[in-house]
């Protein structure tokens, strides 16, 4: 094994452990919240003011890695801290008073060091992967994330179910604990990872003005544009579906647990896929395809809410959302020069979480206003939906592909990755392993095998009779 494929094999473990963190802390952080008493509108804080000031601090971080000098040291530093902050989440429950402005504080901290930390991540693991491999990569190591998170969530979901009748706060110490411990082995890989030489000439330092300046005029700032809509939009239901579930639905942990886990599944599931398809054929096709049925999404929460259902609804939801997400990954990559990805990728996370918390807080307002329908939260899924075909379709005409792709059409693309997918179930063991063409043609050969022996046999007694 080289030096770049144990840097490949590092970042992907790295992003495993980071993955069982989220799902088995940041995940469960709302509903911790509501088992310490809070309200609607602390839920929607709970979620969108960290994530508001963590996208502030961004605007700090390419400034902090210039003066470091090292990306590598940047992250680490704020993983670090990251990681330690689980350690007072999980000590919540010993504050009677002020238990919730303490938590959104720490989730703050948390949120800081996680976003903080994004952009030179983005400029460093960028500047190390050979663009011709780019889809591929990041589609692997997002399928094994999203097995992480699967299982992460699925043994803190377990672990809630069953602690709740006795103590519930026993349970989310020892999820909280599990995620500190993920998060400290994701610092071990990261440090084991090597930085390309980080040099930013001076043509590539321009202010957040100057960048908002030319955001309309470029192919990139567009997609900024965009993405920065389609986050107000999906804010706009994103931190109530929560609360939804757990009060207005009555799920209890489990079930709450196999709604969500059903979408990470069907993500991981396709998202390797969508990657493979996006070197191939171009990330603006899928981003244009997934983009335009993002609305159908919350509009398939208000028919029914029968278990069965819902699961279905999260494993189409998974199917969309990972292409989307693939896809603008991507795309940011082929738009953006590395000289100029910390600055770009964090001016673009600081528009991000003003659109967080935006969408959170008209979220929140609308909630007032739900009182004619069974429930509150029906309103803003039908606002939210709106919101997201008007972005799609406004934005996504102007958007263009940068590079030679090959051309397919929407409806061929969506059969070709349905398909692969249901190749990898068919053949398990491949699809997991990422190697499924071969084991699919030692399987078929092993069956053909099978088959002309029985022919010969056959033919023999043909012969004889």
């Amino acid at each position: 094994m080289n030096k770049l494929e144990k840097n490949l094999e590092y970042s992907v473990k790295d992003g495993a452990a980071h993955s069982v963190m989220m799902g088995a802390g940041e995940k469960y952080l709302s509903p911790y919240a509501i088992v310490l008493g809070a309200t609607n509108i602390q839920i929607g804080l709970l979620t969108s003011i960290p994530q508001l000031l963590g996208s502030i601090s961004q605007l700090f971080s390419t400034k902090i890695a210039e003066t470091i000098g090292s990306r590598k040291k940047m992250i680490l530093i704020f993983a670090l801290i990251q990681s330690l902050v689980w350690i007072p989440i999980g000590s919540m429950f010993f504050y009677d008073s002020n238990a919730i402005l303490i938590l959104i504080l720490l989730a703050s901290v948390y949120w800081i060091c996680g976003l903080m930390g994004s952009p030179a991540w983005s400029s460093w693991i960028g500047d190390l992967v050979p663009d011709k491999i780019k889809g591929k990569f990041f589609g692997k190591r997002r399928r094994v994330e999203g097995i992480s998170l699967f299982f992460s969530g699925v043994t803190a979901g377990l672990i809630l179910y069953f602690s709740a009748g006795y103590n519930p706060f026993i349970g989310f110490v020892v999820v909280f604990g599990i995620s500190f411990f993920a998060k400290f082995i994701s610092w071990t890989y990261l440090r084991r990872v090597d930085e390309p030489i980080f040099e930013v000439p001076d043509e590539a330092k321009f202010s957040f003005a100057a960048f908002l300046t030319k955001m309309p005029k470029t192919n990139f700032g567009k997609l900024v544009i965009y993405l920065v809509l389609i986050t107000f939009s999906v804010n706009i239901t994103g931190p109530y579906f929560v609360v939804y579930m757990l009060k207005d639905l009555g799920m209890n942990y489990f079930t709450y647990m196999l709604v969500v886990n059903a979408g990470l599944v069907s993500n991981f599931l396709f998202i390797s896929i969508w990657g493979k398809y996006s070197d191939f054929f171009g990330n603006r096709k899928i981003i244009s395809l997934t983009g335009y049925l993002v609305f159908l999404l919350p509009i398939l929460w208000i028919f029914s809410s029968d278990i069965i259902y819902l699961i279905l609804v999260q494993i189409f939801s998974g199917f969309i959302w990972s292409g989307f997400q693939i896809s603008t990954f991507n795309f940011i990559f082929d738009n953006v020069s590395p000289p100029k990805r910390v600055r770009c990728v964090s001016y673009y996370n600081v528009l991000n979480g003003i659109a967080i918390f935006l969408g959170a807080s008209f979220g929140g307002f609308l909630l007032r206003f739900g009182s004619m329908f069974w429930s509150n939260f029906i309103l803003i899924l039908m606002v939210s939906s709106a919101a997201r075909f008007l972005s799609s379709f406004i934005m996504l005409p102007m958007i263009k592909e940068v590079k030679w792709v090959k051309k397919v059409s929407e409806q061929k693309l969506i059969i070709g990755v349905v398909s692969d997918a249901f190749e990898g179930i068919k053949y398990p063991v491949l699809f997991v392993s990422g190697r499924r063409l071969m084991i699919k043609n030692k399987t078929e050969e092993f069956f053909k095998w099978i088959e002309n022996n029985i022919l010969k046999l056959l033919r023999i007694k043909h012969k004889y009779s």
